[in-house]
């Protein structure tokens, strides 16, 4: 079984210092059946990776392997041994846009380096039921971008979400902070909706656009209910 392994570091740093890293203890709960002084290092095996950050191909990075010896109540599979494999290598991943939005607001209202922002956003966004503990400084990165791309995306639409606050540079790290700040605060314009944050945001914009009539055939094919209001009578 493998787990998804919340390292602090880019993949190649992670590579190049891996001897050098506490071999994590288990000792106070195994995570296959919870039991006390159960999970025993069994050493490592290796497989090739590429860093997500770098780009640097690791044809030999180790991954940790330990045995539990079921000394646990709470099995949880049937699996007796699991593997810590870095999470930037975990194939999928579900975030709410919530948590991205919320994750990338704390790091730049407070100025935080990327390394700092990781362990705040695991402390304080947890209540989430989010993944706040699998996150890293790749995935920081991709979701500021994702989120000033779609703020370009608003402004260069003309959709007049924000008529209190004018974002001409959304590098500036204030302006972008209060664009984050606005997104949170958001509460949907639509009749009978309690849609409140980044979900309303998002789903106001999408109204504004067309809704279903003109966004959701690019979103997902032609759907049979446009085919007559595209091609005309």
């Amino acid at each position: 079984m493998q787990i998804p392994y919340h390292i602090k570091v880019d993949l190649q740093e992670y590579y190049e210092k891996f001897y050098e890293w506490p071999v994590p203890d288990f000792s106070d709960k195994c995570p296959l059946c919870g039991g006390i002084e159960c999970a025993c290092y069994l050493g490592c095996y290796f497989r090739t990776a590429a860093c997500p950050l770098t780009g640097v191909f690791i044809p030999d990075l180790p991954v940790l392997r330990f045995l539990c010896s079921r000394k646990g109540d709470h099995i949880v599979c049937d699996h007796v041994t699991f593997s810590l494999l870095p999470l930037m290598l975990v194939p999928y991943r579900q975030l709410s846009l919530k948590f991205m939005v919320l994750a990338t607001w704390i790091r730049f209202s407070r100025l935080l380096s990327l390394t700092r922002a990781l362990d705040v956003i695991e402390s304080e966004l947890n209540h989430l039921e989010d993944v706040a503990d699998f996150i890293n400084i790749s995935s920081m990165i991709s979701w500021e971008w994702m989120i000033k791309k779609g703020a370009l995306l608003l402004l260069s639409s003309k959709i007049d979400l924000a008529p209190a606050i004018q974002y001409e540079d959304l590098l500036d790290t204030v302006k972008f902070s209060r664009f984050l700040e606005n997104i949170i605060h958001h509460k949907s314009r639509i009749g009978n909706h309690t849609i409140r944050g980044p979900d309303a945001f998002a789903c106001d914009f999408y109204q504004q656009s067309g809704g279903t009539e003109r966004c959701a055939y690019f979103l997902f094919g032609l759907a049979s209910q446009h085919r007559q209001w595209l091609s005309g009578p």
